[in-house]
């Protein structure tokens, strides 16, 4: 959304996460975490969403997705963080479960299953999938992570008080960064993630970025398979 909103033409490479692409080999040597994005730009590798966007902004100034006052600019950040750190984190539980990730293992032997354990790109990642595996995820793991993501959602909403943009009058980062998030939500029903009534600011918001041309541009993108 970043490079459509600043008018920069880009080349996609789909990675198929279901299919564990993101772990190749290849793809480790420019990415060491194993995640998407990656950005690659005068032949610079650049990864994780957040530096990639501000990074954007930088080198291609017009328009300006950061605000020019200084507080602003650090709030935006703030925000960023809490929707990375706390938002997108938390959201990984819930979709371990809503969109039955856990399934991509059914029927896999001990030896695949440690494989695929093997195969992760590092060890807090490998940890983590190992608990899964072992002890599944509870309701009440679930409930935790869904009441941290609500609490973020309820904070963007407060902070929507009074104004269209997340940082103020004009498009941010902070609004590009939540909004595939947003939209993952009601691609996947997520009512209590998406409830308009409780959060009618947030609401507003998202109706209000739907029509923004870079938004439409950015989320018109269809994996090879169905383009």
């Amino acid at each position: 959304m970043t490079l459509a909103e600043k008018g920069v033409e880009w080349d996609s490479v789909h990675l198929d996460l279901s299919k564990r692409d993101n772990l190749d080999p290849e793809y480790l040597k420019i990415n060491p975490n194993g995640v998407v994005p990656t950005i690659v730009h005068d032949g610079k590798v650049l990864y994780e969403s957040n530096f990639i966007i501000e990074y954007l902004d930088e080198v291609f100034p017009e328009p300006a997705l950061r605000p020019a006052e200084p507080y602003e600019r650090a709030r935006m950040r703030v925000l960023m963080d809490r929707i990375e750190h706390v938002l997108h984190r938390n959201i990984n539980t819930v979709s371990w479960i809503k969109q039955g990730r856990y399934k991509r293992f059914d029927g896999m032997t001990s030896d695949q299953l440690q494989q695929v354990l093997d195969d992760q790109a590092t060890e807090e990642k490998r940890a983590i999938l190992k608990k899964r595996l072992e002890e599944g995820v509870s309701e009440a793991d679930i409930e935790f992570a869904e009441a941290r993501v609500a609490e973020v959602l309820g904070e963007l909403d407060t902070v929507l008080d009074g104004r269209p943009w997340l940082c103020g009058a004009n498009l941010s980062l902070a609004d590009i960064s939540v909004a595939p998030f947003i939209e993952r939500f009601e691609a996947n029903k997520m009512p209590g993630l998406t409830d308009w009534v409780k959060r009618p600011r947030l609401g507003d918001w998202w109706s209000r970025i739907k029509q923004v041309s870079s938004f439409q541009k950015a989320f018109a993108f269809k994996p090879p398979e169905i383009s």
